[in-house]
């Protein structure tokens, strides 16, 4: 997590300054992007509603400056929040998953193909997963592990408790693992025959 007072000094000096913009862009744009892509399939929506959150920031940055109580993640994010409500109520709700073949390969020169084609499997069925999830807890996880928010980041942006933050949490993450399990136990057992 950067430094709270660095980071409102960067803000201030970004309205004016495109250096500053750009600093924090870079130390933002990957995680609103995992964010957005966790929540809309098509990769070329999610460049577009990135490309929207950043000209949104642009043209509000000057309102960060009188707000004490949230940091700028926890400011971001909110408008990124509200930019996948927008993308959805302009295109409709059409929910699914990328294909394996549509996801972005990665660039590890290290990783053999099947190991990468292993880690997007599990990743999707991850993905699928979380989309079981009640709504409230589907976006706690994806704000979290997709955005990289902490708790406190995450209750500013939802407008809860961080107490109701850790709980929604930890119900989801059980309900992942017990998910998981319940799906080693199949592949187990179906390959036992």
């Amino acid at each position: 997590m950067p430094d709270v007072v660095d980071e409102q000094a960067l803000v201030r000096r970004a309205i004016d300054d495109a250096e500053a913009f750009e600093t924090l862009y870079h130390r933002y744009a990957r995680r609103v992007y995992g964010y957005i892509a966790s929540r809309i399939a098509h990769p070329q929506d999610v460049e577009d509603v990135v490309a929207e959150v950043f000209l949104r920031v642009i043209k509000h940055l000057d309102q960060i400056r009188n707000r004490q109580q949230a940091s700028f993640a926890a400011w971001l994010f909110v408008i990124a929040r509200h930019a996948v409500a927008d993308h959805y109520r302009q295109n409709g709700r059409h929910e699914s998953l990328l294909s394996l073949e549509d996801a972005e390969p990665c660039l590890s020169g290290e990783k053999q193909p099947d190991h990468i084609f292993s880690e997007n499997e599990e990743a999707a069925r991850l993905y699928r997963m979380i989309l079981t999830l009640p709504e409230r807890q589907r976006e706690i996880v994806t704000l979290r592990y997709y955005g990289g928010l902490h708790n406190q980041e995450i209750a500013a942006v939802l407008g809860i408790g961080e107490k109701t933050v850790s709980a929604y949490l930890s119900r989801a993450l059980n309900e992942l693992q017990k998910k998981h399990n319940a799906a080693q136990s199949a592949a187990e057992e179906a390959s036992d025959e």
